[in-house]
């Protein structure tokens, strides 16, 4: 892969690894989106004041929608709908449905897993996915070049292959690693040392694109290449001794 500018910082890897949520796309309105969903799903067992309550759980603001329902006004970019794994967050709904209605686990776990499988299905993607500044045009230029790259996610393969497809950047995947692939999530090293597994590429000519502290945590400790991207002054602060380049938005990475 030849050599590639990051915020005018000279670097070379031989395998670049995008996170997806709050890089690719605006993860707010995604969240949002998504939240809104589960909540409607939820009223089948819960009350609207029920609801709420999970919301608020689950790091999400909501307001009262003019049929009762809950619509999300915001979701804590740090609380468990944004950070935490799907699996972690169905464990997480049917304990609070356990607390709630009294139910056995076996119950409130088949109900959180159908809530959830329910809200995939109904997202709207195309309303929900909202592509960051230089997203699309970063994916021709990959192509183009015939770049390598994969995406290390914390959503699920099946929505991270859908929401690049709407934009045309799904055919030159060369993998996609998400929490059900590894021991550890990020921060830990696990996704990067999976790319390397799979790919055959040394950790250390990894290059690991993302939005987050996370992401860039994660090059760290597996000794790869951290790029951070962030228009948020507080987190592009928090990046900065972790990672070898922070941006202001995906346009300043050039090849």
């Amino acid at each position: 892969m030849p050599k590639f500018t990051a915020g005018g910082k000279q670097l070379e890897a031989d395998l670049l690894v995008f996170d997806k949520d709050g890089l690719m796309f605006d993860s707010e309105q995604f969240w949002i989106e998504l939240v809104n969903e589960r909540c409607g799903k939820l009223l089948r067992y819960l009350s609207p004041e029920e609801v709420v309550r999970w919301a608020r759980l689950m790091g999400a603001d909501t307001v009262p929608g003019e049929g009762g329902e809950a619509v999300t006004t915001y979701v804590d970019p740090l609380g468990i709908c944004a950070c935490a794994a799907p699996r972690e967050e169905i464990s997480i709904t049917a304990s609070f449905l356990v607390s709630v209605k009294g139910w056995p686990w076996h119950q409130a776990r088949a109900a959180a897993e159908t809530v959830f499988d329910e809200s995939n299905q109904t997202l709207n993607l195309r309303k929900a996915l909202r592509p960051q500044p230089g997203f699309v045009a970063l994916m021709q230029r990959l192509c183009e070049r015939d770049v390598p790259y994969g995406v290390a996610t914390s959503d699920t393969l099946e929505r991270t292959r859908a929401s690049m497809e709407l934009y045309g950047a799904w055919d030159k995947v060369r993998f996609v690693i998400t929490p059900e692939d590894v021991v550890k999530g990020k921060p830990a090293p696990d996704m990067l040392i999976r790319a390397s597994e799979i790919t055959g590429v040394p950790l250390s000519r990894i290059a690991m694109v993302g939005d987050s502290i996370v992401d860039v945590r994660m090059a760290e400790a597996a000794q790869s290449i951290g790029i951070g991207v962030s228009a948020d002054p507080e987190m592009r602060k928090r990046m900065e001794p972790h990672a070898a380049a922070v941006l202001n938005s995906l346009e300043e990475l050039v090849f």
